[in-house]
């Protein structure tokens, strides 16, 4: 969406102009197409990198745990057993890790949903599960809240776009790495835009073009995933995941029998596995003689975060991956999710991932700012799409910290509602004629005021409650997020 800068004389180009203009014209068509999409996609995906600190948030009297005793988690599991009722199908534990430090019960799969209760050290459910905020924001990143299939095609439609985006833009700017170090501020908005949007482009384009690619084929495998299990399966989407992750079922006997012990089971696993950390312990058909129970556990060094062993009733080993490694294919797709968000080197990855998420959103906003300065600089203004624009890369923030306010209000049921009613009156206004300046100008101050009124309904609502430390942690950074915001509400009127 940008003019490249003027070429070194006697220096030959790599590719004649005429295709240069033609790869820039595309990229600006390209990007003019779905802009709105890729920012809603990475501004929701920067945020969701967070999502393990999100949850602890929103729901931050929770017990902090480090470890757990097997009577706990044995008696925790009898008690969601019995919540849950003699049907179902598959009861659970999680784990405390470091990312989550919490005892988890579930009262169904553990890749389904099910009825999920925080427990403390003892394993007592003492809390159901909620987190309405990381929910509704997972979701939007995931399939923009489409039906499930639709969603991850478009989404993954989306992330292909982008990737391409990004190639296109390398190869339209012939010397964007020999200029990685321009920088030119004081001159036109086209000229400052233009460097910006190149540079954070030159030097985050690794990440970019990680980010983009593990989203996009693991938006596609989802998608075909789920055509394979639809057909091939009938409908059974766990019996198809059994070709990637392992055995997921047992034999079924419903002959009634004692729930098991898992200190036999945990002893084992650290024996067998000392450097493994157990995320999570299922049982299949619990209170059953075909019941099976699945350690799933990760290992040091490696993305692929869910190795398991399986064992019976009796506490004899049915599975194991010493035995039944996986291949190189299913190891490669499971690494995806843990590249994608960054979800694999602790806080400081997450950290760094969070601020290239943001970079991504600044370069697919300073775009469109070119292609506005260039339409002024030919005298052909487009200020509709200009607060269009203005609707989406700042109208966004403010609609996603309304609909966390609600949320925390109690309202959690309805931030999707809220998020598209106003999505809508956002876009909607857009046709009005008030003046680009003062359409953004709205939307930066409201994304502010809103984020600093989050943080503070947040404290005021735990004060006292909380035992996370991280719920501070999460309530100063969005003040910092709306002091900056506000900053450049007040930089840009300025200017």
């Amino acid at each position: 969406m940008n003019a490249p800068l003027p070429a070194k004389q006697g220096r030959r180009r790599l590719l004649p102009t005429s295709l240069i203009g033609a790869i820039l014209s595309g990229h600006s068509v390209l990007g003019l197409a779905i802009s709105a999409l890729i920012y809603l996609i990475c501004l929701s995906g920067t945020i969701v990198v967070f999502a393990q600190e999100l949850e602890r948030w929103e729901q931050p009297a929770g017990p902090v745990l480090t470890t757990v005793s097997p009577d706990a988690i044995d008696r925790g599991l009898s008690e969601i057993h019995a919540k849950a009722g003699s049907a179902v199908r598959a009861i659970s534990v999680l784990l405390p890790r470091s990312a989550t430090p919490r005892l988890v019960f579930v009262g169904g799969s553990v890749e389904g949903e099910g009825n999920q209760w925080v427990a403390d050290r003892g394993g007592r459910l003492i809390a159901p599960v909620s987190h309405p905020i990381t929910d509704f924001l997972v979701a939007l990143h995931a399939n923009l809240h489409l039906p499930r299939l639709a969603g991850l095609a478009v989404v993954g439609l989306i992330g292909v776009a982008l990737l391409a985006l990004l190639m296109s833009g390398v190869l339209a700017h012939p010397h964007i790495f020999r200029e990685a170090f321009t920088l030119r501020r004081g001159g036109s908005l086209r000229v400052q835009e233009a460097d910006l949007h190149n540079r954070l482009g030159t030097w985050g384009m690794p990440f970019f073009i990680l980010v983009t690619l593990t989203g996009a084929v693991l938006g596609a495998f989802l998608l075909m995933f789920g055509g394979m299990a639809a057909t091939a399966y009938k409908g059974d989407f766990r019996r198809a995941l059994t070709e990637i992750v392992g055995p997921l079922e047992s034999r079924e006997d419903k002959t009634s029998a004692a729930m098991p012990s898992v200190a036999p089971i945990m002893a084992f696993m650290r024996a067998q596995e000392p450097a493994a950390q157990i995320q999570s312990i299922e049982i299949q058909h619990p209170g059953t003689r075909g019941q099976t129970i699945s350690v799933i556990f990760e290992e040091a060094g490696r993305l692929t975060h869910d190795q398991r062993y399986i064992f019976d009733a009796d506490s004899q080993v049915i599975f194991s991956p010493r035995t039944e490694p996986r291949s190189i294919g299913s190891r490669a797709l499971l690494s995806l999710p843990p590249l994608h968000f960054g979800w694999f080197g602790g806080l400081a990855t997450k950290i760094a991932y969070g601020v290239l998420g943001l970079a991504l959103c600044v370069v697919t906003s300073s775009g469109m700012t070119i292609w506005f300065a260039r339409r002024r600089d030919q005298g052909r203004p487009v200020p509709a799409w200009e607060r269009f624009w203005a609707a989406t890369a700042w109208g966004q923030p403010a609609i996603f910290a309304f609909t966390a306010v609600i949320s925390l209000a109690g309202a959690g049921d309805h931030a999707l509602f809220a998020w598209m009613v106003l999505t809508g009156l956002a876009y909607g206004t857009a046709g009005t004629a008030l003046p680009v300046a003062v359409f953004e100008a709205a939307f930066r101050w409201s994304a502010a005021a809103l984020m600093a009124a989050l943080a503070i309904m947040h404290v005021i609502n735990w004060r006292g409650d909380a035992q996370d430390p991280v719920a501070w942690a999460v309530d100063a950074a969005i003040l910092v997020g709306a002091a900056l915001i506000a900053a450049s509400a007040m930089s840009a009127k300025r200017s």
